[in-house]
């Protein structure tokens, strides 16, 4: 063998072994990658109510925490619901404090009829659902006709504004108000029942918000947030609540 074509042959070896270096190391680092997303990690979307840590630690969470019975009046889960809360994807609700109301922010509704809310709960549930959420986000829902219904159960903390959840009570008025306007039977009811939980929690006015007061959002819309900055004005329904 010439010493022109052994060189070739020991180029050629050195090309490959320093190849196949770089694969390995390319290959380790996406192992290293790996290796540091240990299992503990959170590599999964959570609830949006839920408290987030770089280490998913075990908390403690009772499969059946108790709370105050849905008030009165009010429509329970069962009657809409076509699936059950995930615990493990939720925290258990810390004592209220204070309220925070929204739209639903979907295509407008306004049927009186209850089964098209029924119906439109469970479209809600089902959106909130894929987003890996453990329920529907909020606790109560208005509809157009006035019904109050129940939503996330009370003994889970809501899913309705991000990293502020804890011991906020989520009420959501069902529609969408950038494009149409509440019904008088919708601000009635909005009304009587948050003053109604501010007396059974012990939350003073300035402790009720709307969505657009704590996060950058539109929500409650256009044509609902006026109606619930007049509510809490002095002389307002929910100031002297």
């Amino acid at each position: 063998m010439s010493n022109d074509h052994f060189e070739a042959n020991r180029r050629e070896a050195l090309i490959k072994g320093v190849a196949g270096l770089v694969s390995l190391g390319a290959g380790a680092a996406l192992l290293g990658g790996c290796a540091s997303s240990a299992p503990t990690q959170t590599a999964r979307r959570t609830d949006y109510g839920r408290r987030t840590t770089a280490v998913d630690r075990p908390r403690y969470r009772p499969t059946s925490p108790t709370y105050p019975s849905t008030p009165t009046g009010v429509i329970p889960r069962s009657a809409w619901a076509k699936g059950s809360p995930v615990p493990a994807l939720m925290d258990t609700m810390l004592p209220v404090s204070r309220i925070t109301v929204h739209h639903d922010g979907m295509d407008t509704f306004s049927s009186r009829g209850e089964g098209d809310a029924a119906s439109r709960l469970e479209k809600i549930r089902q959106a909130h659902r894929s987003k890996n959420w453990g329920d529907i986000g909020y606790h109560y829902l208005v509809d157009p006709a006035g019904r109050v219904w129940e939503g996330r159960p009370l003994a889970w903390q809501g899913a309705h504004v991000a990293n502020q959840n804890p011991g906020n009570l989520g009420i959501c008025v069902m529609g969408n108000y950038e494009d149409q306007y509440p019904t008088d039977l919708q601000l009635e009811t909005v009304e009587r029942f948050v003053a109604s939980q501010m007396r059974q929690y012990r939350v003073p006015v300035g402790r009720v918000f709307t969505h657009q007061e704590l996060a950058a959002t539109a929500c409650p819309g256009r044509n609902l947030q006026p109606q619930l900055v007049a509510i809490r004005r002095p002389g307002g329904g929910l100031a002297v609540a």
